[in-house]
């Protein structure tokens, strides 16, 4: 049952723009910065639009996530007390998730800490513990020394919640030290002449990290533990994280009152290659300590996490495809009637992604309750030099579904850590979070 004593269009559109612009964030809210993944999610945006709408309802509020990234959004409601459910076809999302919505004690960080820098300290050996193609294009062997020394040592952890804890932090050393450039998603390799001159330890900037990821991870725990949702070292309600391709199902029986989400807008490829910024990483870490059950051949090419993920591959039924999107969306027929031949067949990829996330959107409704709430943060772009309203074609295709946009909302996004430029799109500065209420 809702309360019908809130006006939650009006609640929410007293959100300053302050807030929604995250000009009162702290990089380490809700260990935010543990590993620095693509397009975050903003906390201290999200939480108030959270809380506004939890109020809504009177009885314990439940909330997913079905493209739940670094999770901030799962641990914000954590926060509350709500019982959560994440997923995310990336394994990197996976794992970060599992350590961010476990509880540490501060204790038993600073000895497991103090027992690895031990070990690594000791380790001698020159073997190289991970091989791969082009291993040596990526990584020095400097760093890949360190790299399996700081592997090994963590294999011998025996507190598997632990070693995730480290396998995340030794992910951000990866990204650090590796020879690929940081100032882009995708992978590109540094000039030979950069690579010569960086003067950088491996072991180093992993007793950093893990210095750093310890502090926040404690910082968030004691949010917890304050709010007294904590119970015999763990969190009290339900906080659940899965290995998933949304498009295919969402892996719950579970129903939800909320559902806040960032969709990989887009397609992959071109904006935010999960896949691609992930791989390196991963390439370094067990699959058996993330979930063995993945089914995902992830590390087949530097993209397979990308063609898998929205609008990574053609559909096999594009035409179908297309003329449905058409007849559902006046905005994207109107987009297509304003392109010629070419710039038609460049933009094919927007009906993948649009189709693609049409599905996704069946399959989010089904775990969602009559009168229950999505709330989708997504910006417009651009393809072929023309404006892609990705906002108005989200509204339709919820509409076509009976789902009500309540309001819409709109912040800067020059605080996320987006990509700038690349050589088919560019995204556009300003992004919108739409508020939307399922059928009753």
């Amino acid at each position: 049952m809702i309360s019908p004593k809130i006006n939650i269009r009006s609640t929410l559109e007293s959100i300053s723009a302050e807030v929604l612009n995250g000009h009162n964030y702290i990089r380490s809210d809700y260990a935010r910065g543990i590993l620095n993944y693509p397009a975050m999610m903003v906390p201290s945006v999200q939480e108030p639009i959270i809380e506004k709408i939890s109020k809504t309802f009177p009885t314990e509020v439940s909330l997913m996530d079905p493209f739940m990234g670094a999770s901030n959004t799962l641990v914000t409601a954590m926060k509350f007390g709500m019982n959560i459910f994440g997923q995310d076809i990336n394994p990197l999302s996976l794992l970060i998730s599992q350590v961010k919505t476990s509880y540490y004690t501060l204790q038993e960080l600073i000895e497991a800490q103090k027992v690895l820098k031990e070990r690594i300290e000791r380790d001698r050996k020159t073997k190289i513990e991970v091989k791969f193609p082009n291993i040596d294009k990526w990584f020095t062997r400097p760093v890949q020394l360190h790299l399996s020394q700081i592997f090994r040592a963590i294999k011998q952890e025996p507190e598997l919640k632990i070693r995730k804890l480290l396998w995340v932090s030794l992910g951000e050393t990866i990204r650090l030290s590796s020879n690929d450039r940081t100032s882009t998603f995708k992978l590109h390799a540094r000039k030979q002449s950069e690579v010569q001159k960086r003067n950088i330890s491996a072991k180093e900037i992993f007793f950093s990290t893990l210095e750093k990821s310890i502090k926040d991870i404690n910082n968030f725990c004691k949010i917890l533990e304050e709010k007294k949702h904590i119970e015999n070292n763990k969190y009290k309600y339900s906080a659940e994280v899965k290995w998933g391709n949304s498009l295919a199902e969402i892996k719950t029986k579970k129903k939800f009152q909320i559902m806040v989400t960032s969709p990989p807008y887009g397609d992959n490829h071109t904006t935010v290659t999960y896949g691609q910024f992930s791989y390196l990483p991963l390439q370094w870490i067990p699959k058996e300590d993330i979930d063995d059950s993945i089914n995902l051949d992830y590390l087949r090419t530097t993209q397979e996490i990308d063609r898998k993920s929205l609008g990574g591959r053609k559909s096999p039924d594009f035409e179908n495809a297309q003329n449905y999107l058409f007849q559902t969306c006046p905005t994207i027929n109107k987009l297509f009637v304003s392109y010629n031949s070419k710039e038609k067949i460049k933009a094919e990829k927007i009906i993948n992604f649009f189709y693609d996330l049409d599905k996704t959107i069946d399959n989010i409704i089904e775990r969602i309750v009559p009168g229950g709430y999505m709330v989708w943060t997504i910006a417009n772009r651009n393809v072929n030099y023309k404006e892609v309203k990705n906002t108005e074609i989200l509204t339709e295709l919820l509409a076509s579904k009976n789902v009500c946009l309540v309001t819409n909302l709109e912040r800067d996004i020059l605080s996320k850590r987006m990509p700038n430029r690349n050589n088919f799109s560019d995204l556009m500065r300003k992004e919108k979070i739409l508020i939307f209420q399922n059928r009753e």
